[in-house]
């Protein structure tokens, strides 16, 4: 008996223990076809481009749709409600399609991806892309989903498409935007992307039991099973600053959308500009931050 056990060790050590016949070190040295392989990734590409329209024309529809059905049952503006709406559709999209694009359902966090070098341009070219044809998509069905039209002879799109508030000035609505998006890009790079040390789960500076100054880490492991969780909550209390101001976009998919389809083009360009300014510095000022720079 331990002779045969010895043997089958013998024969595992040597990688020849295999139900169809074939060796272990032979299937690390063969090589893929490269053809094969330029295929696989392709098909990964075009996976996870299509992903990112899905996932954005869910979550600007799941938006959109709380708004205008508010708006047909007469209630006053509640940013409650469109809180809860936005982080619970946030977390349920980003745990369903994080395995597939990523979840971005934002250009702003693309394009600090991009310039922070975790995603490379023609990847984020065509994930904007995606973002903007899911947004359309949305607000086109929108339209399909809400009949009749909505107060001051406007269809659905134009009725929840956002907009700076009328007596706030360019700067004001800017910066709401600005800050506002760099919040939420801020904690996306803090949360799925960036991991610490697991061997470290507490730091104590100072030698006095009185004058300690402890540091509380996570792991990487556990920052990135909660990052939806965290995403979505910050979604939904972003969803109660700014919107009295800049409207309270925070992502330009969410603008365009309803911009093309209601034909409301209402200082869209401040959207795209305040959004990506506020993400791209959020993105540098994390990765300044960042575990790796420790």
């Amino acid at each position: 008996m331990s002779s045969k056990r010895s043997d089958d060790y013998q024969d595992l050590e040597e990688g020849i223990t295999m139900e169809d016949g074939g060796t272990i070190k032979d299937e690390e040295e063969k090589q893929l076809d490269p053809i094969e392989e330029q295929n696989k990734k392709r098909w990964v590409l075009i996976r996870a481009v299509l992903g990112e329209l899905l996932c954005t024309f869910l979550f600007v529809y799941v938006l959109c749709a709380t708004s205008a059905n508010f708006i047909r049952l007469g209630s006053p503006p509640n940013p409650v409600v469109g809180g809860l709406s936005t982080g619970f559709a946030a977390v349920a999209l980003i745990y369903s399609f994080a395995d597939v694009s990523g979840a971005h359902f934002n250009p702003a966090v693309t394009f600090a991806t991009c310039v922070t070098r975790k995603t490379s341009i023609t990847k984020g070219l065509m994930y904007v892309g995606a973002q903007l044809v899911g947004s359309v998509l949305a607000s086109l069905i929108l339209l399909a989903t809400f009949p009749g039209n909505f107060p001051g002879d406007k269809n659905a799109a134009s009725a929840v498409a956002i907009a700076p508030s009328v007596d706030a000035n360019i700067g004001n609505a800017f910066l709401t935007e600005l800050v506002l998006t760099f919040i939420l890009v801020y904690v996306i790079f803090a949360v799925a992307f960036d991991t610490v040390d697991n061997s470290v789960k507490t730091k104590v500076v100072g030698k006095s039991s009185s004058n300690n100054l402890t540091i509380y880490t996570t792991s990487g492991q556990t920052k990135a099973g909660f990052a939806p969780i965290a995403i979505g909550f910050t979604l939904g209390f972003l969803c109660f600053l700014g919107g009295s101001v800049s409207g309270g976009a925070f992502n330009p998919a969410r603008v365009f959308g309803t911009a093309l389809v209601g034909r409301n083009w209402t200082r869209h360009w401040m959207y795209w500009i305040a959004d990506f300014l506020g993400a791209g510095l959020a993105g540098f000022a994390q990765k300044f931050f960042s575990s790796s720079n420790k």
